[in-house]
């Protein structure tokens, strides 16, 4: 499961599956928890890009099999 706390707000989304769009044409990524767009983000050229700018707003946690530990 993976779980992301908004820094700002303490808003909590929890999902199993993340996964990033960038639109090459408009430079603009976005970032989906099981399928809901949860994050947007002007100006990127590619999924690391995305993936910083999404670590800049948000707490990720992932759970393995016995605890939570943060991704970056």
């Amino acid at each position: 499961m993976i779980t992301l706390e908004n820094i700002s707000t303490g808003e909590v989304y929890n999902g199993n599956e993340i996964e990033y769009f960038v639109d090459d044409d408009t430079l603009i990524g976005e970032v989906y928890l099981d399928g809901d767009l949860i994050f947007q983000s002007l100006e990127v050229m590619n999924d690391n890009q995305l993936d910083h700018a999404l670590n800049q707003e948000f707490k990720v946690m992932k759970e393995t099999s016995d605890n939570l530990s943060n991704i970056t």
